[in-house]
C-alpha cells in the first residue's frame, strides 16, 4: 500500500474508524476501585470511571442524579466480573458467532461460499499448518535466488503468480471513494514507494533516525526477526544479517527519494496515465503496471520526484540489495501465514524493548477469533467472500426498509435543527440544507457485482494445498479487483466490497465526506445496538444515536471541506466556520477540566472534542425526534444510550484509550447527557449533584 500518499487523502478525507495510539505510563495502583476515581477542576464531585475492571462493586450505592454511566450499568458491571468487553462487543460477539457457522455451513452454496470454506478450513487447521512448517515459503525464497540479471528481476516484478505480493520499485492501490475535480469520472490510480521495513503506519522514515532510541529499537527488532525467519529457511546468521543490511541500504534510497510528502493536494498530482508514464523518463513503468492489470487506468496520482527516480533505484547496479530486499519482505510477510512458531516468534521479536505490552485482557478464544476473522478473513481478498456470505445467509434483509426510514427521520431531525440553530447564518442554514438532503443512504449491501471470486482459484487442503499459497491466491485476487476498479467510471453509488477496515461485517457506521454518504454496516445492525424488536427509544438510543452522531460529521470541520457532490470545495461561509470551532473549542475546554482515573492528569480535550461533538450532535437529533412522538419514554432511551457504551476493561487498556480521539466510554455517556434539559429533567437533577449542569456553562454545539 502507498501509505504516504493515503494518509495525505485521509487527513483531508476522515471516517469515523476508531484508531489509538499509545498511551504514556501513569503506573499502576493495587487497588481497581482507587485506580478508577476521577476528579474535575473547580469541583468536589468526581466520577469514578466505570469503564475499568473492578471499579464498582455490589456495596457501591450510586446514585444516577450523581454518576449516570456507573448507575445505570452497575448491575452489567457485577456480571461481567473480569470479562472484556468493549464498546459494542456484544454486538460484534453476535456478528462473529453468525461468521462462525458461515464458514463451516456447508450446506450453503455458491463459489463464494465454497471459497470461503477452503480457505477457512486452511487458515484455521493449526496442525496441519505446524506439520507444514516454513516449507511454503521455501519455493518463493529460491524463486527470488535465482534471479541473475536486470532481465530476469524485471520477469520477476511482473510476474504475479511468482511475485504474488506485486512487491517492485512501486506499489499501486485505488482510491476508491476519493472524488476528484479534475478528473470526475474516474476512480483514482495512485502509484507510490514499495513498503519499507522502517517506517511508521504513516510511511515516515526512520533510516536516518537508527541512533534514537526507538530507531536502533526498530532495527534490532529487524536483525532479530530478518536471524529468525531466514534462519529456519536455511540462512545461516551471517547471511540473514547481510541480507538485511542490503535491503536496509536500497530501502534508505527509496526513502530518500520518496517525495510525496510535497503533494498538497491530490488534484494537484494527477494525471492522465500517459502523463504518469512519462514522468517516469525510460524506465519501463508502464510494462510493470500493465502487467498488473492496469493497463485501462484512467486518472493517475504519483510523485513526480520518485517517478524520475525509478531508473536509478530498480537498476542492475542494485541488483542484489533488491534481491535482499525481496527476501526479507517475502520472509516478514509469510510469517503470520506459516505455522504458529513463525507467527508467534515474529510478534515476540517484534515486541517493543522499552514500553510493556499491552494486555487488552481478551482471552485465548477471542485472540484466536481475531486472528482468523480479523487478519486472516478481514484483512485479505477473502473479505468480500466472508460478507457476501453473511449478506446472503445471516442478515435479515427486512430490516433495511426501517433502517432507510429512521434514517431519513435522522436526517430530517438536523433539518430542523439546522433551520434553528441561532449561530447559523442564513447562507450557512441553507448550505446545510442543501448539503442534507444530497445524503445517500446506504445499507449492509457492499457493490458486490465487482467480484468474481470464480477467479479466485487456490488447491484445498484435502488436496495438498496449503495457507501460504492460499493467502498469496488471495492478494492477487485483490490486485486484479482494484485494477478492475482503476478502469471503471466513477460513480458516488460505488461502495467497496473489500473496503476491509470498512467491511459490512465491521460492528460500525460511518459517514464519508466523498461520497456525502451515510453507511450502515450489517455488523452493527445486531443487538444490542440495534433489533427490529427493540421499542422505538432503544433504536434511537442505540444505532440512531449512531447514525447522528455520524452523519453530523458531515458538517463539522473535515465535512465542510467536501462539499454535497463529495468534491474536495468548501462551502460553509468563513463565519459559520469560525462560530463553530469557537464551540467546539469550549467542548475542548470543557473536557480539558476532567482528570478520568487517578494519576490520569486532565484529560487531552482538543483531542476528543469532534468525536464529542459529534456525540452531542447525535444526542439532540434523537431528541428533536422524541418531541414529535407522544409519550416518548426518555428513562429509556437515555439508559439505552449508557448500554451504548458501557465498557469493562483492564486499567492499563483504559490508559492506552487516552490517546483515542473518541471520549472514554463513560464519558460519552456522563457529559453528552448533560448537557440536555430532557435529561435533567427526566431525572430530576438539580444544583449540587454529580450530573448537574448549569445551562450558562453547556457546551453542546449543536
Amino acid at each position: 500500500m502507498t501509505k504516504k500518499i493515503v494518509a495525505l487523502v485521509l487527513s483531508i478525507s476522515i471516517t469515523i474508524i476508531s484508531s489509538a495510539c499509545g498511551a504514556p505510563d501513569l503506573g499502576k495502583l493495587d487497588n481497581p476501585k482507587e485506580n478508577a476515581k476521577g476528579s474535575r477542576l473547580g469541583s468536589t464531585i468526581g466520577w469514578i470511571d466505570s469503564d475499568i475492571i473492578g471499579a464498582i462493586d455490589e456495596n457501591d450505592n450510586i446514585r444516577l442524579e450523581d454518576d449516570y454511566a456507573a448507575a445505570v450499568n452497575k448491575e452489567w458491571k457485577l456480571s461481567m466480573g473480569d470479562t472484556f468487553h468493549q464498546v459494542f462487543q456484544g454486538t460484534a460477539d453476535r456478528v462473529l458467532e453468525k461468521k462462525k457457522q458461515a464458514v463451516i455451513n456447508s450446506d450453503i452454496e455458491g463459489v463464494e461460499a465454497k471459497v470461503l470454506r477452503d480457505y477457512y478450513n486452511l487458515a484455521s487447521d493449526w496442525d496441519y499448518k505446524n506439520k507444514l512448517g516454513i516449507e511454503p515459503l521455501k519455493p518463493y525464497l529460491n524463486d527470488i535466488e535465482s534471479i541473475k540479471s536486470y532481465e530476469d528481476l524485471m520477469a520477476f516484478t511482473k510476474d504475479l503468480e511468482r511475485n504474488p505480493l506485486a512487491f517492485g520499485p512501486i506499489s499501486v492501490d485505488i482510491l476508491s471513494a476519493y472524488h476528484s475535480e479534475k478528473f470526475p469520472d474516474c476512480f483514482i490510480t495512485i502509484i507510490g514507494a514499495p513498503e519499507l521495513s522502517l517506517s511508521d503506519y504513516g510511511g515516515s522514515s526512520l533510516y536516518d533516525s537508527l541512533g534514537d532510541t526507538a530507531g536502533f529499537a526498530a532495527y534490532e527488532a529487524l536483525e532479530d526477526r530478518a536471524i529468525y525467519l531466514l534462519g529456519r529457511a536455511g540462512y545461516t546468521e551471517k547471511d540473514a544479517k547481510k541480507i538485511l543490511q542490503n535491503s536496509l541500504s536500497w530501502e534508505k534510497k527509496v526513502a530518500r527519494a520518496d517525495d510525496t510528502g510535497g503533494i498538497s493536494k491530490v488534484d494537484s498530482a494527477l494525471t492522465t496515465k500517459k502523463e504518469a508514464m512519462q514522468k517516469a523518463g525510460d524506465f519501463p513503468l508502464e510494462e510493470i503496471i500493465d502487467s498488473w492489470g492496469f493497463s485501462s487506468a484512467r486518472a493517475v496520482l504519483i510523485p513526480s520526484g520518485y517517478a524520475k527516480k525509478l531508473s536509478s533505484l530498480w537498476s542492475k547496479r542494485n541488483l542484489e540489495k533488491i534481491k535482499d530486499y525481496l527476501l526479507l519482505r517475502y520472509a516478514f510477510h509469510s510469517a503470520k501465514f506459516l505455522d504458529r512458531e513463525a507467527y508467534d516468534t515474529y510478534a515476540e521479536l517484534g515486541a517493543s524493548r522499552s514500553q510493556k505490552e499491552i494486555d487488552f485482557g481478551k482471552s485465548p478464544q477471542q485472540m484466536e477469533d481475531e486472528l482468523i476473522f480479523g487478519l486472516y478473513i478481514g484483512q485479505t481478498g477473502i473479505s468480500g467472500a466472508m460478507d457476501y456470505v453473511y449478506l446472503k445467509n445471516y442478515f435479515d434483509d427486512s430490516v433495511t426498509g426501517e433502517l432507510v426510514s429512521m434514517t431519513r427521520d435522522v436526517i430530517d431531525a438536523y433539518k430542523v435543527i439546522f433551520s434553528e440553530e441561532e449561530w447559523l447564518s442564513d447562507e450557512g442554514k441553507k448550505a446545510c440544507l442543501e448539503k442534507l438532503d444530497a445524503i445517500s443512504i446506504n445499507v449492509a449491501w457492499p457493490s458486490f457485482e465487482a467480484l468474481d471470486y470464480n477467479n479466485m482459484q487456490f488447491t484445498a487442503k484435502e488436496d495438498g494445498g496449503n495457507f501460504l499459497d492460499a493467502y498469496f491466491e488471495a492478494n492477487r485476487f485483490e490486485i486484479a479487483h482494484k485494477a478492475y476498479i482503476s478502469q471503471m467510471q466513477y460513480s458516488a453509488d460505488y461502495w467497496e466490497p473489500l473496503g476491509q477496515d470498512n467491511s459490512t461485517t465491521v460492528t460500525n457506521a460511518y459517514y464519508n465526506p466523498n461520497t456525502n454518504g451515510i453507511y450502515i454496516l450489517a455488523g452493527i445492525c445486531e443487538y444490542p445496538a440495534y433489533s427490529p424488536e427493540l421499542t422505538y427509544e432503544e433504536k434511537l438510543g442505540g444505532l440512531f444515536a449512531i447514525v447522528g452522531h455520524e452523519i453530523t460529521h458531515g458538517f463539522d470541520e473535515n465535512g465542510s471541506l467536501y462539499d454535497k457532490e463529495g468534491m474536495e470545495k468548501s462551502w460553509l461561509p468563513e463565519e459559520d466556520k469560525t462560530a463553530f470551532a469557537d464551540r467546539c473549542d469550549k467542548v475542548a475546554s470543557y473536557y480539558d477540566t476532567f482528570t478520568p482515573f487517578a494519576g490520569a492528569g486532565l484529560y487531552d480535550g482538543k483531542l476528543v472534542s469532534a468525536e464529542a461533538t459529534a456525540d452531542m450532535g447525535g444526542i439532540k437529533a434523537m431528541l428533536t425526534l422524541a418531541k414529535q412522538k407522544p409519550d416518548f419514554d426518555y428513562d429509556l432511551f437515555f439508559r439505552s444510550y449508557a448500554r451504548n457504551y458501557r465498557v469493562n476493561i483492564p486499567y492499563d487498556v483504559e490508559k492506552y484509550f487516552l490517546s483515542d480521539v473518541h471520549p472514554l466510554g463513560f464519558y460519552r455517556v456522563n457529559i453528552g447527557l448533560q448537557q440536555f434539559d430532557e435529561f435533567i429533567e427526566t431525572y430530576g437533577i438539580k444544583e449540587g449533584d454529580g450530573m448537574y449542569l448549569d445551562p450558562e456553562n453547556r457546551v453542546s454545539v449543536w
